[in-house]
């Protein structure tokens, strides 16, 4: 068959080329005839009796020329075809090796961004860690004042009483009395008045529970957030970016 398809049919009988192929080819069921039939079932070469007595018949032949002519024509077709396919699967490769390509370069682009990004947040709780801890320097400073204002008061106070009792002494053991009433006339508003005691002083404490409070409940949530592996994040915000509507996003 290798042969007859480069045969053209030429009118006017068998030229040379179709001599050689009477003479190659012989009918596999009757040898000594010459198979220039194509039986188009079998899908074989057949010789003329085989359709009529072979195990051909009734079987739909055609001129084995005729065939070969067709499927040269085929085998054009389809060559055209392969090539045609050849060019769409190396423009496929040429599109993916470019978005792999953009793809690398996004993704460098995105790691310097997010390490932008997450450069900023670090700068921001570098910023309210100091912020807080001057917030809880000068309030601590500021009850330290009162503190010291109390202590000194107390320390007044406590010249005050010694100075007092000194004096009280002195006039219990003041053998003329005339001298006494007069010293005791003398101090005895003053002697009134300190007679009754004074508040207990309750110091008013500083806590800083509520702050520690905050920024725990800060933490705990960055934490519940961050414990969640990142995809179902990333869903879970294009979720909710969907739901928000196109309005939403145009704001972002």
């Amino acid at each position: 068959m290798a042969s007859a398809a480069a045969i053209s049919r030429t009118p006017g009988g068998p030229g040379p080329a179709e001599s050689e192929v009477a003479c190659g080819w012989r009918c596999p069921e009757h040898g000594d005839r010459v198979a220039e039939l194509f039986c188009r079932r079998c899908r074989r070469c057949v010789c003329a009796l085989c359709p009529l007595l072979g195990s051909h018949r009734d079987h739909p032949v055609g001129l084995a020329l005729d065939e070969a002519a067709r499927v040269q024509k085929l085998t054009q077709q389809c060559l055209k075809q392969l090539e045609i396919k050849k060019q769409q699967e190396v423009g496929n490769r040429r599109q993916i090796e470019d978005a792999a390509e953009k793809l690398k370069a996004h993704a460098e682009s995105s790691k310097i961004w997010l390490a932008g990004k997450f450069t900023e947040l670090r700068l921001l709780l570098d910023e309210e860690e100091s912020m807080v801890k001057k917030f809880v320097d000068k309030s601590t400073q500021h009850t330290l004042q009162v503190y010291r204002e109390q202590i000194q008061a107390c320390g007044e106070q406590i010249d005050l009483l010694n100075s007092l009792s000194n004096r009280v002494w002195s006039i219990s053991q003041e053998p003329d009395p005339v001298q006494l009433l007069q010293e005791f006339t003398a101090t005895e508003q003053e002697m009134k008045q300190q007679m009754t005691l004074g508040e207990l002083c309750h110091p008013v404490p500083q806590s800083f529970e509520p702050i520690k409070s905050f920024f725990r409940g800060l933490t705990e949530a960055m934490q519940r957030t961050l414990q969640k592996p990142l995809d179902v994040r990333l869903k879970e915000s294009r979720r909710n970016s969907m739901s928000q509507g196109p309005e939403s996003e145009g704001r972002t």
